[in-house]
């Protein structure tokens, strides 16, 4: 089970996956105006995923726009309102280990994410007590998988030297958002589908 091995390697209790988002940057596509254009002034697209506890990709969702956080590139992916909505497979709440107290099983991410009874996420910064800063502080260490396992993807599978130009010649004349979006990962991580994923 997934929740053991977080508990295992980074001591967080009923964690069944860590949650998180990555900007590819790409060339504007015709006619998109604005959409994919990001605070950072270039054109990206979103890539959100879930890993788990051994830095596998176990839930991926592709192409959001660029303008959009990653908190609301998660409510509009079919994982995020699946999970809102209470329509996930999760397991029901179970007993923290040395303690009578329950948690629910549940997802770690940072700030940009809505805070959900199955997503958790650090404590402001501001006036913690020593409970809240450990709990902050373990909690940021269990999710680090995420942050580590795209670090992994884009530096062990080369990057493309200019990934900006590749994508626009892959794209052509294309202007769907499916293969902007293919198009995208695939030049800027390659051999990504090597990875265990699963894809909507």
């Amino acid at each position: 089970m997934k929740s053991e091995r977080f508990a295992t390697l980074w001591n967080f209790p009923c964690c069944v996956g860590a949650l998180d988002g990555k900007h590819v940057r790409i060339q504007c596509p015709s006619h998109a105006g604005s959409l994919f254009f990001n605070y950072k002034h270039f054109h990206l697209i979103q890539l959100q995923a879930v890993v788990d506890a051994d830095l596998m990709f176990i839930v991926i969702d592709i192409g959001e726009y660029g303008r959009n956080s990653d908190g609301a590139a998660f409510k509009t992916s079919d994982f995020g309102k699946a999970l809102m909505n209470k329509e996930l497979d999760l397991p029901n709440p179970s007993l923290i280990p040395g303690t009578d107290e329950e948690m629910p099983y549940h997802f770690v991410a940072d700030e940009a994410y809505p805070l959900n009874l199955n997503i958790m996420r650090p404590f402001d910064g501001r006036n913690l007590n020593n409970t809240r800063r450990v709990f902050s502080q373990r909690l940021s260490r269990a999710r680090k998988v995420v942050e580590c396992a795209f670090g992994i993807l884009s530096r062990k599978w080369c990057p493309a030297p200019n990934p900006v130009k590749e994508v626009n010649s892959i794209l052509g004349g294309t202007r769907s958002r499916e293969w902007q979006s293919a198009a995208a990962i695939a030049a800027s991580f390659r051999n990504f589908w090597q990875f265990s994923a699963v894809f909507d």
